[in-house]
């Protein structure tokens, strides 16, 4: 049934010959790094799936086009049609993944009658800055020397009580929510009943990978609504 349904993957996309990398709207289509976009890519990306050859950690990364965690058929049908034409490989944008993981993390403490934090954007705009100086220096540090928190004062925010929660290389929200909800430390500032606002960054690098930064905070200078 596999081989069935490969061949009609085959067929679908053998008359659309290839389309250059560097064309491509999401990195990570050329699972065999030749430079190019088209029918071979599809078969060695079917044969990993059926477990007949091995891929690497990177390339696994890039081939999951559908951002579900996992690599599977949907993922063929995804690069297939990406290669027919009919229906390009969208990359989300930051704010969209910020946006999902904040929906996440509300949709957890709701399920755990907490109140949902107040999604702020001037929190958001300092998690932005945050991922991207992640990207940089890896750690509540700020580059310049300071703590992650002299970031809050930049962007009109005065705090009562704050948290910070950072992580790098997880490809699609979920995956970035769950290795926080796993880690005691993280987990309790996603879940803190004592503070009200929450915003996320999220900074993707030259090569792809994702930094994600998710702030908490109570005070003044925040504003938003519960998602």
């Amino acid at each position: 049934m596999f081989k069935k349904f490969v061949a009609l993957v085959l067929a679908v996309v053998i008359s659309a010959g290839c389309i250059p990398a560097s064309a491509a709207t999401n990195k990570g289509v050329d699972i065999n790094g030749d430079g190019k976009i088209n029918v071979t890519d599809v078969v060695q990306l079917a044969a990993f799936v059926k477990g007949k050859r091995t891929m690497s950690a990177s390339v696994q990364k890039k081939a999951d086009l559908n951002g579900d965690g996992k690599i599977n058929v949907t993922d063929i049908i995804k690069l297939a049609a990406y290669i027919k034409g009919v229906q390009p490989v969208k990359q989300k944008t930051t704010k969209q993944l910020a946006d999902e993981l904040a929906t996440l993390v509300n949709k957890e403490r709701r399920s755990r009658n907490i109140k949902a934090y107040v999604y702020s954007s001037e929190l958001s705009a300092a998690a932005a800055k945050r991922a991207q100086e992640i990207s940089k220096v890896y750690d509540h540090t700020r580059p310049n020397g300071t703590t992650c928190f002299t970031v809050l004062s930049e962007y009109g925010i005065s705090y009562t009580s704050a948290g910070e929660n950072i992580a790098y290389g997880q490809t699609t929200p979920t995956i970035a929510f769950n290795s926080f909800l796993n880690s005691a430390p993280h987990r309790s500032n996603m879940l803190n009943t004592n503070m009200t606002y929450m915003g996320i960054g999220v900074y993707r690098g030259s090569d792809g990978t994702l930094y994600w930064a998710q702030l908490f905070a109570s005070g003044s200078g925040m504003s938003g609504s519960q998602i």
